[in-house]
């Protein structure tokens, strides 16, 4: 095991910057060297936990500097690829004082410590880890440059029942998903973690310093902490051409050490100065068309210190990335800024029926008269009419509600015809309506004309279950597959039981690496929901999430996460979501895709428990898959007729004049 000569140096340099931000040195622990014993690691995470100056909420740093490792996993432990990730202790391979070899510190102990941590404290947790667990090209050129992985040939081999009683205490806490496999894994709900490198990548230190710890530093010296997300610390490290630094975590789009204020939105879009040319980091593998317009922005914080800039309109947009025109008034720009849509571009309209009652009722409202009697300022729908012609028809009940057609033959087809919800008699709620539907319907049947991958990528789903016997063993309870593949024609019918839980599977036989992104459609509320984003894409490379020749689990497996449920609301006897998976050739940004329902404060879809060809490898490519998931109730499926409702019924007879015309 080859000696390092900046792990230490890391860690104090990392205290340094603390106390540079007023942290009181009797709050922070440091364990260097022979200190850094397998028990004494292990005791400084319990010590969190119970820690009384720690209050809910508290921002909680852990840095370690110094060796990783891979194994094989022993017997009974589940894993994705019978391998397990751990932090090489100072006393690895000697013998406690019971004569017991000391064993590393494994990933699932690791977690199962930070869960108590985040149990008792919160999950304002950062976990910064300046090590690596790939023993590939660990040879430097020379002797100044050292890689901080050990073979695992030099370690002792991990027994099933290693930390035993840590990994109980988890299943005491009643733990809803397996203890996910490696450090870095797209389920982590208790921290954000902050990796030198991919999980097949090489930690490197030089000239007595860890390569990332040095970058991380100087752009936290640099930068305001106050606007400085995790998210936009990955975009602001320098580009590394040994290892690719990774941000895993839910909450990465949190403002960094702040787990209250609001983070990133998820709707801005990073925007890259190059040249005279100003390039959105989207296009039209997320939908992008000329035409849209964006605002423009400094920071990706919707907050009173970072103002609208400008509002750009796309001149040309390409597969990944759109060209915005901008003016000489911006070139004071960060590099990146980010962006926000405001405007559809072409292709994005719906064209939308209104009764002649509503008409009348919108008549006066000034927001109906400019947002969309005005059509050149309306660029999501265009009026028609007869209800024929259109994708979505407005009626208003005699209560004065306003209620919603669909004419979406994928949802049609499937029995929904009216929306289940209604809105007040409001112009302005009216058009937020119409921007969502058309936003949803825009991104539900656009596909790539030239589709590279067809049936070569596939979406699964599967009924899935914990198993508790695994768990009661080694102190984990995996959800595992519970039925066969349920999606063998492109249309599930389930009947609804928020009890029954599912998850998916994606499935990639072409011979390209790809990044997935998976999203449900609600038809009724008209949400946008991501099941699957995947990690931060940064300056450098990142993990690939969906291998060639390979498959990614999603809401079941060695993952951690959590698996899906869905429900129906009160009366409401079926509902229709559709499942689709947007692919990609490189890390790209599908945030932008997500929207809340209009009729509510976020889509209602479902609920997670606790809620071609290798030489194509470098061109851009994207394509699409589909599924609709038919939720049922009970009765439905039996065969019962439907309730209606009778405040749905249009006030007059619009579709009899219709006929007479």
């Amino acid at each position: 095991m080859k000696p390092l000569k900046g792990a230490v140096d890391d860690a104090k340099s990392m205290t340094e910057y603390l106390r540079e931000l007023s942290i009181p040195r009797e709050h922070i622990t440091e364990i260097y060297n022979e200190q850094a014993t397998r028990s004494a690691i292990k005791e400084g995470f319990q010590r969190l936990a119970v820690d009384k100056r720690i209050k809910r909420g508290d921002a909680i740093l852990i840095f370690y500097a110094g060796h990783g490792c891979e194994t094989e996993a022993p017997p009974g432990w589940e894993t994705d690829n019978h391998k397990i990730q751990g932090l090489v202790p100072f006393d690895v391979k000697t013998q406690d004082k019971n004569g017991q070899v000391i064993e590393l510190l494994p990933d699932r102990t690791v977690a199962s410590l930070l869960d108590d941590i985040a149990d008792k404290k919160g999950d304002n947790i950062t976990v910064i880890f300046d090590c690596c667990h790939s023993t590939g090209g660990t040879r430097g050129e020379s002797s100044e440059v050292i890689a901080r992985c050990v073979d695992s040939k030099d370690l002792p081999p991990l027994s099933s029942n290693v930390d035993e009683a840590i990994l109980g205490q988890t299943s005491a806490l009643g733990r809803s998903s397996a203890i996910p496999t490696g450090f870095a894994h797209r389920a982590l709900r208790s921290h954000v973690l902050l990796a030198a490198c991919g999980s097949n990548e090489v930690a490197w230190e030089r000239d007595g310093k860890g390569e990332f710890t040095n970058a991380l530093l100087s752009v936290l010296r640099g930068s305001d902490l106050a606007k400085l997300t995790y998210k936009e610390l990955m975009d602001s490290l320098p580009a590394m051409p040994r290892q690719n630094p990774q941000c895993e975590g839910l909450h990465n789009s949190r403002i960094i050490f702040e787990g209250k204020l609001a983070g990133a939105s998820p709707s801005m879009t990073k925007v890259k100065v190059d040249g005279s040319t100003l390039r959105l980091q989207a296009g039209v593998a997320q939908g992008v068309t000329q035409g849209a317009r964006f605002e423009v922005y400094q920071h990706h914080l919707m907050d009173p210190s970072n103002p609208c800039l400008a509002v750009l309109e796309v001149t040309a947009a390409e597969t990944f990335h759109s060209i915005l025109d901008w003016s000489h008034a911006l070139r004071g720009l960060r590099n990146p800024a980010y962006a926000r849509q405001v405007r559809a571009g072409l292709g994005h309209h719906i064209k939308v029926y209104v009764s002649q009652a509503l008409k009348t009722e919108l008549k006066g409202d000034p927001a109906w008269r400019d947002g969309f009697l005005v059509q050149d300022t309306c660029s999501v729908a265009r009026s028609t009419c007869t209800r024929s012609e259109a994708d979505l028809s407005l009626d208003v009940t005699a209560n004065k509600q306003v209620i919603f057609t669909t004419h979406n033959k994928l949802v049609n087809q499937h029995g929904i015809t009216q929306l289940p919800c209604i809105i007040p008699l409001d112009g302005k709620l009216v058009l937020d309506v119409l921007r969502s539907a058309a936003a949803w319907d825009w991104h539900v049947r656009r596909t790539n004309p030239n589709p590279p991958f067809g049936d070569n990528v596939r979406i699964e789903m599967f009924k899935v279950k914990q198993d508790f016997t695994v768990w009661n063993e080694v102190g984990q309870r995996p959800i595992i597959q519970e039925s066969k593949n349920m999606n063998t024609s492109g249309v599930v019918t389930i009947a609804v039981d928020p009890e029954e839980l599912y998850g998916y599977r994606l499935v990639n036989d072409s011979s390209v690496d790809l990044y997935p992104y998976l999203f449900y459609f609600d038809a009724s509320k008209l949400s946008i929901e991501h099941y699957y984003l995947g990690p931060i894409p940064g300056a450098g490379k990142i993990d690939v999430p969906l291998p060639r020749k390979g498959s990614l689990s999603v809401g079941y497996g060695a993952s951690g996460e959590t698996p899906f449920a869905y429900s129906l609301e009160d009366g409401q006897a079926l509902d229709i979501g559709i499942i689709k998976l947007f692919i990609a050739t490189s890390p790209v940004n599908f945030g932008l895709i997500e929207q809340d329902s209009p009729f509510d404060e976020g889509g209602r879809g479902s609920q997670r428990r606790v809620i071609v060809e290798s030489r194509l490898a470098n061109i851009e490519l994207w394509d699409t898959q589909m599924m609709v998931l038919v939720q049922k109730s009970h009765d439905l499926m039996a065969g019962k007729k439907r309730a209606t409702r009778e405040d749905s019924l249009p006030s007059t007879s619009d579709d009899e004049r219709e006929k007479r015309r």
